[in-house]
């Protein structure tokens, strides 16, 4: 059985995927917008200062550039203290708000000033080889794709230039389910919707209740594995009759958890509902794509979109992207990325703001 990479890099992102025996089983977005003021990334590790004490072993702390982070444990560190941190867990928004990072002391390590990110590999670096340690072999789109993954992972495994590949996988379907959260099982329907105290996945459709419990449960824990859902996660299953019904269901459900790695869970109780804990350090596919408002791209993603538009967009003249203010505004903010698409088009960009476009805004390609 041969697992393949296939590694989709656009402007302002990295999309990622890892299908094993021709299905699909891991979506990854990777994301490293210059608008911040360091890389935030699990594993990463910065010089911090103490700021103080929030609880017996917790503190906040600055890693510098305006970014806050939780310390745990904390207990033997004084408020104004300098320290090397890992951080654990990347930023991870909710609805309506950011979580803080959290980060842990690393051992036997002396930190100086300034605070900030102390540079090592990029996180882009460390998030490829991750990925392709997975994989027998890496497809890509085009010779320079390829190109540059090559110069972050090696040569160690083959790499091969598909687009068709790519395109067949159909990420940009999977991430419209994911900003929706809801995706299709036999006879119905899954609702994964973010909260702040969980992840919450709904099951609603037209056949029998066991008939859709037994689809969502084998299909449930693919979706978590597939778009990185981790932390708290509740499964509200439809009502059923008895006790041997809800111990058939969650006989099905331990049998699909058995791919699903680390993990804890409750069984079935009498109402139907299904506790999960996942590891999670950083955000998932929907969090990647939502940020803060759930269920709609974040200006983040729509701004990526028009440029993800633009890079795959024909024609040999001056490429002219109008879109809403802020999306322009928050492109302005990108001027490397914007720059290598300039180099890959061999042609300018106009960026044109107009308060009147709906959506992330649209391309023209100049004629002349």
């Amino acid at each position: 059985m041969t697992t393949s990479l296939l590694w989709d890099a656009g402007p302002g992102e990295v999309r990622a995927g890892l299908v094993e025996d021709g299905k699909l089983i891991e979506f990854r977005i990777f994301r490293q917008l210059e608008h911040l003021s360091m890389p935030l990334a699990a594993g990463e590790k910065y010089s911090a200062r103490v700021v103080n004490r929030t609880g017996p072993n917790k503190a906040l702390v600055t890693i510098g550039g305006g970014v806050d982070a939780i310390l745990q444990p904390a207990a033997q560190f004084t408020d104004g203290q300098l320290l090397v941190v890992e951080m654990t867990r990347a930023p991870v928004p909710e609805p309506g708000r950011w979580k803080l990072p959290l980060v842990r002391a690393v051992p036997d390590s002396q930190a100086t000033a300034p605070l900030g990110w102390q540079r090592g590999d990029s996180p882009e670096q460390s998030f490829a080889r991750m990925m392709a340690a997975k994989a027998d072999q890496l497809v890509c789109s085009t010779p320079q794709v390829a190109n540059d993954l090559r110069a972050m992972v090696g040569d160690a495994k083959p790499v091969h230039i598909d687009a068709d590949t790519i395109a067949d996988a159909d990420f940009d379907s999977l991430a419209e389910m994911s900003v929706t959260g809801e995706f299709p099982i036999e006879g119905g329907m899954l609702t994964i919707e973010r909260t702040r105290a969980m992840t919450m996945i709904d099951i609603d459709g037209g056949s029998g209740a066991m008939t859709l419990n037994l689809a969502a449960a084998r299909e449930i824990p693919r979706l978590l594995q597939l778009l990185d859902i981790g932390g708290q996660i509740g499964i509200d299953f439809l009502t059923l009759p008895d006790r041997a019904a809800r111990q058939a269901l969650d006989a099905a459900l331990t049998e699909s958890c058995k791919k699903l790695g680390s993990h804890e869970r409750t069984a079935v109780n009498g109402f139907g509902f299904v506790q999960i804990v996942r590891p999670r350090n950083g955000a998932s596919v929907q969090e990647i794509l939502c940020g803060i408002t759930p269920g709609r791209l974040s200006l983040d993603s729509k701004a990526i979109a028009l440029l993800r538009a633009t890079a795959v967009s024909t024609g040999h003249g001056c490429r002219t992207l109008t879109a809403p203010p802020k999306i322009i505004e928050r492109i302005k903010r990108w001027p490397d990325t914007l720059a290598k698409l300039r180099l890959s088009l061999g042609t300018d960009i106009e960026l044109v703001s107009d308060s009147s476009v709906t959506g992330y805004g649209h391309v023209h390609v100049s004629q002349s």
